[in-house]
């Protein structure tokens, strides 16, 4: 037989059904990895030992439990970005939900980027076509695995849009994914006794309609603040009311949700964006009060990548139906405003949650994959905002609600144990199942305005006596300025984001005061001993645990970016929304009377730990979710990069 003979046969194997490139490592093992945003350690052991948790206790007796260490902060983005890469913020560059701009001090998203529009006569006009960009560094392990010849699944991933992977790879975004307004997510409130238009802190639109014989029109709001007519009938001897958006006509009654709506922006003479948003009508008379959820990409024709390959996101719409692409895809923003009941909340919550387990189910069938993951985040939204009702010395804890409202948080872990059963039966002997979170939980009572704190020391200079009160998201990412009353050139440090410090270092920022060197070295220790000594005047306690430079924590070629100090918040305690909003109230340490009850951003992260659950005997002592990425590649039987700062569990 001569070469050309040999090649062809070799190519035909190839060719042939069923056949494909040789994997490395034994071809029969599999792994499944589920992750549940936010499930704390100490609830699932205490509900598992109550028997009310029953499939994550029987994965733990089948293999290992344990508690998971998370990154310093314990934010999600920045968690979950090493637990992509295996390594350090130092090299994802993911320090916080934000980042500074050195020139301006104005804050950006951290996770992605896109290209930049003009603000000419009143409306944003793009430079050019707009492209995302993803900041995160770093390679994802599930690509590593690709290159080797195993085929991945990978749904719902934070901190990866727009979506870029190897070949072999399908991957679905996640935290990060913008909604239609390239926010994380604006809600529209419609209702006859709103008297004026208004923006709500959170950046939801709360707009008034008024009805003339039975009908009334108000618009949807999408990208580059184009706009699409809204008209309604109000039949009330029907309790019923007609929504007509475009060609597409919607019947409510009270208390009912609409399937997903179509809708198409018209953002330039040539461009049209279409998305997706579900109604819900709360009332219809005497007054009428409409909720839309925040507008998603249409998965079956975004604008951006949202999945890689792109067309798949219009795949699994095909063979799924309408999902919600928004990263942030369950809407606190409009329960915290208090503009939905913690009834509608929930709802969506589940509805949301189960959409997505029926696609991981489906997916799980088709034996495609050598490697499958799927992130869930609604067991992080419900411990956000029903926290309070745990904690009796929260500032909102009403006795009354709480015995109506209190199982909310273990309901939500009890589905969660749900699917971790489904796909347990549906799984192998041969296939690895690892159940893991990005971090725990604590309730948030009060809120520290770290600025203000800076101000009253001395620290950040003001051009006045007035500070910035009520600021909105508006003033974080719109036309005004963000930092309305500082005295750059006379200030040596400033807050920025969830417990991140900057010295306004010479030569780094553009007003910078302080030297680099020895009066940088000792700003920074004096302003840790300052914040340490940071005590609640209501109660006496402790507020802050930890001050670390993050020259301490961080290294890698991402180091730039990183923060000079982060605080480690103690349990009870976080860093205030005004803070992050640029706004300097009166008051250091103020009770938290929002819905917003329950965090882990900001919190020492000594008491944020995450959950790491496996059918498999793992070394799980002192586990890392930076541990996550080699201990997949070693059981699959690759070799773990150098670069990767965890340690293989196995």
């Amino acid at each position: 037989m001569n070469i050309h003979k040999i090649m062809l046969l070799v190519l035909s194997l190839f060719l042939l059904p069923g056949c494909g490139p040789v994997k490395v490592g034994p071809a029969a093992q599999k792994i499944v990895i589920l992750g549940f945003d936010g499930l704390d350690y100490d609830y699932v052991k205490k509900w598992m030992g109550q028997g009310r948790l029953p499939n994550m206790r029987r994965l733990a007796e089948q293999g290992s439990f344990n508690e998971l260490r998370t990154t310093n902060p314990a934010e999600s983005p920045v968690a979950w970005a090493s637990f992509i890469t295996g390594t350090n913020p130092g090299k994802t560059g993911i320090y916080d939900f934000l980042k500074r701009d050195l020139e301006t001090y104005y804050p950006k998203f951290a996770v992605n980027s896109s290209t930049e529009a003009k603000f000419v006569l009143g409306k944003w006009i793009p430079v050019k076509r707009p492209k995302a960009i993803l900041n995160r560094k770093g390679e994802a392990f599930w690509d590593i695995a690709a290159r080797a010849g195993v085929p991945v699944r990978a749904l719902r991933m934070p901190v990866c849009f727009p979506a870029k992977a190897e070949n072999g790879v399908k991957l679905l975004c996640g935290l990060g994914v913008p909604d239609i307004r390239g926010t994380m997510g604006t809600f529209s409130y419609y209702a006859t006794d709103v008297w004026a238009d208004e923006d709500t802190e959170m950046g939801g639109k709360v707009v008034g309609i008024e009805f003339f014989d039975g009908a009334a029109e108000t618009v949807a709001f999408g990208p580059l603040e184009s706009t699409l007519p809204i008209y309604f009938k109000r039949l009330p001897e029907q309790d019923a009311l007609i929504i007509s958006v475009g060609e597409r006509e919607v019947r409510l009654t009270s208390g009912s949700w609409s399937e997903m709506v179509e809708f198409e922006f018209k953002v330039a003479p040539l461009v049209k964006v279409k998305g997706i948003g579900r109604f819900h009508l709360m009332a219809l008379a005497p007054e009428t009060r409409l909720y839309l959820s925040p507008i998603s990409f249409d998965p079956r024709d975004p604008p951006f990548d949202i999945s890689y390959p792109r067309k798949w996101s219009r795949q699994l719409a095909q063979e799924n139906g309408l999902f919600k692409t928004l990263g942030w895809g369950i809407d606190t923003w409009a329960y915290n405003e208090g503009r939905i009941s913690s009834e509608i909340f929930l709802d969506d919550v589940y509805y949301t949650m189960n959409r997505r387990a029926d696609i991981v189910m489906k997916e799980l069938e088709k034996r495609e994959w050598q490697m499958m993951l799927s992130v869930f985040e609604a067991s992080d939204r419900v411990q956000h905002m029903f926290y309070r009702y745990l904690d009796p010395r929260h500032p909102l804890y009403n006795d009354a609600e709480a015995r109506k409202n209190r199982n909310a948080i273990l309901e939500v872990y009890q589905r969660a144990d749900e699917i971790v059963g489904s796909v347990m039966g549906a799984l192998d002997g041969n296939t690895m199942l690892l159940v893991m979170s990005d971090h725990g939980f604590n309730s948030f009572r009060r809120a520290v305005n770290l600025n203000t704190y800076l101000a009253m020391q001395g620290y950040l200079q003001l051009k006045s006596a007035t500070g910035a009160n009520d600021r909105t998201l508006h003033d974080l990412f719109g036309q005004g300025e963000f930092w309305p009353n500082v005295d750059w050139p006379g200030s040596k440090a400033y807050a920025l984001g969830l417990g991140q410090i900057y010295v306004n270092l010479k030569g780094r920022e553009k007003y910078g005061l302080v030297e680099p060197g020895e009066e940088y070295e000792r700003l920074l220790d004096e302003l840790r001993i300052s914040l340490l000594r940071l005590r609640d005047p209501q109660s006496g306690e402790r507020v802050i645990l930890s001050v670390t430079r993050g020259s301490e924590i961080y290294h890698g070629p991402c180091t730039d970016g990183m923060p000079d100090l982060v605080v480690g918040f103690a349990p009870g305690y976080r860093v205030s929304w005004q803070t992050c909003l640029g706004g300097m109230p009166k008051g250091v340490v103020v009770d938290n009377d929002r819905r917003w009850s329950g965090d882990h951003c900001s919190v020492d992260p000594e008491h944020t730990k995450g959950t790491l659950l496996c059918n498999r005997a793992l070394f799980i002592e002192d586990a890392g979710i930076m541990d996550l990425a080699p201990t997949v590649l070693k059981y699959l039987g690759l070799e773990v990069p150098a670069n990767m700062d965890g340690k293989p569990l196995l």
